[in-house]
């Protein structure tokens, strides 16, 4: 298998659980939200699991599909697919295989994610307009199905990339492996060959929003949204977002709350000063999560522009 595939599966091909401690929103916490759970086994026969989020009166015509990013699945995201059903949009969530509420040992490949969407895609057949929005992680996916699904006409990327490869080199440690981890990838799920949307997005005639801060530390703006503005495609616009870091979504007020509090959170287990999850939830008994993830008017007022 080689070393450096080797470290890139026990890097990233992991199992990802939601943290006991944290109490992030839940769609109970908005009064008249509604949550349809539903579940399917998908083509490796293991259970994905759903969501249909909506309000009364949705409107009828299209259908969000909401890609999560790297973590325990699409519930620390309730409060943006909130503000997308609030805006009159129905939501289907789902957690990626490995993931949160998902089974399976471990996530599998880059792409798992793209055919766990296109099954549950299968199983809901929408007669209504599908736009993917995704973050990170998400926004890959996002964007693979836009490139793979002729019917997907507008996707919305959030902190997104473009490839495996293009992530990898946003990392000075990393550059000299991406190729050999595209090369791999290519063999997990050989239906997409690790999908690499550069050629896409440089002559697609869909509409995509991409939402990128230039201090990203997680995804690179140089060698992601950078690039796709260098391909000057007019159907392809790159919103610009300063000192955000990896969630522009967020206010700057929230995202330094976040910091603060995960950061003495984590230290705090770290230290073994907080050990039950009686201890860690008590930690955040007088710091309501949502005070984390308030959603920036401007860039949500782009986002919903863009569906609408």
């Amino acid at each position: 298998m080689g070393i450096i595939v080797k470290k890139y599966k026990e890097s990233f091909m992991i199992r990802y659980d939601m943290d006991e401690g944290i109490p992030f929103p839940d769609y109970t916490d908005y009064p008249g939200l509604v949550c349809e759970p539903g579940s399917f086994r998908n083509s490796d026969d293991v259970m994905i699991r759903y969501c249909l989020y909506s309000y009364e009166d949705y409107r009828k015509d299209k259908l969000i599909l909401f890609c999560h990013g790297l973590g325990p699945g699409h519930t620390p995201y309730t409060v943006d697919i909130e503000q997308l059903c609030r805006a009159g949009f129905r939501v289907a969530a789902f957690d990626y295989v490995g993931c949160g509420a998902s089974g399976g040992e471990r996530l599998t490949s880059i792409n798992a994610p793209t055919q766990d969407a296109l099954e549950l895609l299968e199983l809901l057949d929408p007669k209504e307009e599908i736009i993917p929005v995704g973050h990170s992680f998400g926004g890959y996916t996002a964007l693979n199905l836009a490139n793979y699904l002729p019917y997907v006409k507008r996707a919305v990327i959030i902190s997104g990339f473009m490839s495996i490869s293009d992530e990898m080199m946003g990392f000075v440690k990393l550059r000299i492996l991406a190729n050999r981890i595209k090369n791999y990838e290519k063999t997990r799920i050989p239906r997409f060959r690790a999908l690499d949307n550069r050629a896409y997005l440089a002559s697609t005639h869909d509409n995509i929003l991409w939402i990128h801060s230039t201090d990203d530390p997680v995804v690179s703006y140089k060698y992601n949204a950078a690039q796709v503005m260098k391909l000057g495609n007019p159907n392809v616009h790159v919103m610009i977002v300063e000192n955000k870091k990896h969630m522009p979504q967020y206010t700057y007020e929230a995202l330094d709350t976040m910091n603060a509090w995960l950061g003495e959170y984590y230290r705090a287990v770290n230290e073994k000063k907080l050990n039950t999850t009686e201890e860690k939830r008590a930690f955040f008994n007088d710091k309501p999560a949502k005070r984390m993830m308030e959603p920036d008017p401007a860039v949500f007022g782009e986002i919903l522009h863009f569906l609408k």
